[in-house]
């Protein structure tokens, strides 16, 4: 997601008679305004949006609207619940329903994007023109339940010098693809899962060794609400699943488990060499593996493990344990 960034100068005049200059342009406070009156609307019923690409013909035009709109809902909603259009977001588009050649996106379609992007709420719009000038047209639809939370329309003159400016750069050339390294997309491609993962010590510092006696935790943190399963595999290749207080993460948050009260696990003396968790994030605790069997809240080992198929993403923090 871009983050735009401004630099306004403000330069009062003391005369009198003196008349105050209107702006240059008036889009920006137009898409301020339509922030404002769609976040009174949803704010009650959501806690995360995802802003999808403004059917247009002027690419600019709809990156310059996402980019406010996404500038707005960010101070409103926090860092982390609010994800803009990427190029992950506009290949969910096309795959899901070959965006540019259909004209519109059905309410199946904004409920499958959301379901995978992990968000409460969708927001779409349109840019037309009309014969006095163009047309905005922006919609919120609940994931969930497929309804419209609301929706917001107004008009901008053909003579606003922002919009005028984004329709001629839209005309100049098609809109930049980023390059990105090797590393970059494997990074990229990890982030799209939403999940991350990594066991940390007693200070909060990331660790890929323990000793007996040492406390075992782990980090998650989620780009996406979910549902969390915790597998731990240890030296012998034995499988326990972690019994968790709340399985439930919001998007941006980060947690550390165990998260019971009271519960601490620590590594078993004499049991050395390479061990494993795997963190498993769905959009519902149905599409999570099966649980068979819950490690004891003392950390006990030797129960086998009875997993059924998922469709759930996962990440493996990979651990060593070394004798002193």
């Amino acid at each position: 997601m871009r983050k735009l960034a401004k630099l306004c100068a403000i330069c009062i005049v003391f005369s009198i008679g003196m008349p105050f200059y209107a702006k240059d342009s008036e889009f920006e406070d137009l898409l301020n305004k339509a922030a404002t009156e769609v976040t009174a609307d949803i704010e009650n019923s959501v806690t995360s949006i995802a802003i999808l690409d403004v059917q247009t013909e002027y690419w600019a035009v709809s990156d310059y609207i996402v980019d406010e709109l996404a500038h707005y809902f960010t101070r409103r909603f926090g860092v982390g619940n609010v994800i803009a259009h990427d190029e992950f977001t506009r290949s969910l588009i096309e795959k899901e329903l070959d965006y540019q050649q259909s004209g519109s996106v059905s309410d199946e379609t904004i409920q499958e994007i959301g379901r995978e992007l992990g968000v409460d709420c969708v927001i779409i719009g349109e840019f037309t023109e009309i014969s006095s000038g163009y047309q905005l047209f922006v919609k919120a639809n609940h994931v969930e339940t497929k309804k419209i939370l609301c929706s917001w329309k107004a008009k901008i003159k053909k003579t606003d010098k922002e919009v005028k400016f984004q329709i001629e750069k839209s005309k100049k050339g098609s809109r930049p693809v980023a390059q990105v390294s090797s590393k970059q997309k494997n990074q990229s491609q990890k982030s799209t899962t939403g999940l991350m993962a990594s066991m940390i010590n007693e200070n909060g510092d990331d660790v890929s060794v323990l000793y007996p006696a040492d406390i075992i935790r782990f980090r998650v943190s989620s780009e996406k609400n979910a549902y969390l399963a915790i597998l731990c595999i240890d030296a012998k290749g034995d499988e326990e699943w972690l019994p968790i207080q709340n399985n439930y993460i919001r998007a941006g948050e980060s947690r550390i488990f165990p998260d019971i009260p009271g519960a601490v696990l620590r590594v078993d003396e004499g049991m050395f060499g390479d061990e494993q968790v795997v963190v498993y994030a769905a959009n519902t605790e149905e599409e999570l593996p099966n649980r068979k069997s819950i490690m004891a809240i003392n950390g006990s080992r030797g129960l086998s493990l009875v997993s059924g198929s998922t469709s759930a993403v996962k990440e493996t923090i990979n651990y060593t344990i070394k004798r002193r």
